[in-house]
């Protein structure tokens, strides 16, 4: 039970992460459409890593390769998706607004959280795609 709330905290910590980065500098529209995007950034570069690795361990193609506009689409239907649940449903919006009236250890520990998931978020990312060209021996192109 306390992974679960963690875990729906992180969610949220990360909408508000993007929500108030230079938020003072865009309308509370775009904030919204923000803090979602970054949201669906991060939880894509996971969902994409880990494709990456059944790639690896079922030695076969995992996903199908998708044109540069299906891309797109299934980019902007993730991005869609998330902020039904934080914007328009307001479970990121009231966070938002609730996140000040944490204890400040608690609002240290979900920011150092949410820095620590993006980051290892990337990071994963990059790993896993260097380990599966490795693995199916392709070389980028310069």
């Amino acid at each position: 039970m306390f992974m679960i709330r963690f875990l729906k905290e992180l969610y949220l910590a990360e909408f508000t992460f993007f929500y108030r980065a230079s938020s003072k500098s865009w309308s509370h529209g775009y904030n919204a459409g923000k803090g979602a995007a970054g949201v669906s950034l991060v939880l894509s570069l996971i969902l994409m890593g880990i494709s990456l690795w059944i790639e690896i361990f079922t030695r076969s193609q995992f996903l199908p390769v998708l044109s540069r506009w299906e891309t797109w689409i299934a980019s902007l239907a993730f991005i869609v998706g998330n902020y039904y649940v934080l914007v328009i449903r307001g479970h990121g919006i009231r966070f938002e607004h609730e996140f000040n009236n944490l204890k400040k250890s608690k609002q240290t520990y979900l920011q150092v959280s949410c820095f620590v998931v993006i980051v290892a978020s990337a990071a994963f990312f990059i790993y896993s795609l260097f380990a599966n060209q490795h693995f199916f021996h392709i070389v980028p192109k310069n």
